[in-house]
């Protein structure tokens, strides 16, 4: 049975605690040499964030997010664009207005919000972006030098749809997992991205992004 929907502080609240338990990780460790902080996939594994080139495709649309944190979910919309320049999100809340706003270029990584704290590290968002879009065989080759395994793999439906599932793990336990879904557009004939859903199963969190049709 569905969770009842929660009010907008909740879900300020659910966001909160989300991103300051990633905080928690990045400042118990020794930061390395980067533009960026690092990101701590594992307690010792750490990922440097990738330039926005990396991107396979683009995206531009408003999603609808749904997420789960332990025994809580939440909904909010989400504008995206996503493309080999930048990756730029805003986070409105139910009355349409903005809430959080994050901006990344390869050279420059803006966070500005009214309600979350300035040390929150907007490498996180942007980490687990990539690990859902960012070219396989380059997340691969990167994650491979910190000692993590990132899998890939494909299969195709008679009725055009596609299902792309990119498993990351450590000496064969799962860390995460990110399950696209395509459809193929029978005009043009290309796959169209309709879905993404990613679990982190070692944080124990997920989330599941869908466009909003017009």
């Amino acid at each position: 049975m569905r969770n009842e929907k929660l009010s907008w502080c909740r879900i300020i609240f659910f966001i909160l605690a989300c991103w300051l338990f990633f905080l928690f990780f990045s400042c118990t460790s020794t930061k390395i040499d980067s533009d960026f902080s690092p990101v701590f996939v594992t307690n010792s594994s750490k990922y440097k964030i990738l330039p926005p080139e990396s991107m396979s495709g683009s995206i531009e649309e408003l999603q609808r997010m749904e997420a789960v944190f332990g025994k809580n979910q939440i909904e909010a919309d989400i504008y995206v664009i996503a493309n080999s320049e930048q990756l730029s999100m805003i986070l409105m809340s139910e009355f349409g207005t903005t809430v959080a706003e994050l901006f990344y270029d390869g050279e420059n990584l803006d966070f500005e919000s009214s309600v979350f704290p300035k040390k929150l590290k907007p490498e996180y968002i942007v980490a687990d972006f990539q690990f859902c879009l960012y070219d396989a065989e380059i997340l691969k080759s990167k994650l491979a030098e910190i000692g993590l395994d990132f899998n890939v793999s494909s299969e195709y439906e008679p009725n055009g749809f596609c299902t792309e599932t990119r498993v990351m793990s450590q000496n064969y336990k799962i860390i995460s997992k990110v399950t696209k879904k395509f459809e193929k557009n029978q005009k043009t004939e290309v796959n169209e991205l309709k879905s993404i859903k990613y679990e982190n199963f070692l944080r124990g969190y997920s989330y599941e992004l869908a466009g909003v049709s017009e």
